[in-house]
């Protein structure tokens, strides 16, 4: 999974499942810290937010605040740490993140921090 938003909007809608990892759905208090040149409309340069949904291969973040991002973004999870994504999708204040760390290193750090979540590891078997 990769890309940028200018490449998913040529290529189809955010809402084509393209997810490899299931997602877990979450309710978890966030901030993303937008990287060079990005400009919040206040100026700023990080929004806070909500994580909606998480898989070991991005989020779906939500926030209240107009922004314009940049393709590469940090996303601080306060319980979790700091992950670095890029961003896939903006809908209006809903992003849809994919991280740059490796499936394993996610789920090791959301898991050693959270033990009894139930995020899934493995790949699911997609037939297209």
């Amino acid at each position: 999974m990769g890309g940028t938003i200018s490449q998913m909007t040529e290529a189809g809608s955010p809402g084509v499942e393209k997810r490899i990892y299931r997602r877990k759905t979450v309710m978890w208090s966030g901030t993303l810290s937008l990287l060079w040149g990005a400009r919040l409309l206040d100026r700023a340069q990080s929004v806070p937010g909500v994580v909606r949904d998480l898989s070991v291969s991005g989020a779906r973040f939500q926030t209240r605040h107009d922004f314009q991002p940049t393709d590469d973004v940090v996303l601080e999870l306060p319980r979790f740490g700091a992950f670095n994504c890029h961003l896939i999708w903006k809908e209006g204040q809903i992003v849809g993140l994919s991280f740059v760390e490796p499936p394993e290193f996610i789920y090791n750090a959301i898991v050693s921090a959270l033990p009894g979540i139930s995020l899934d590891p493995n790949p699911q078997n997609i037939s297209l």
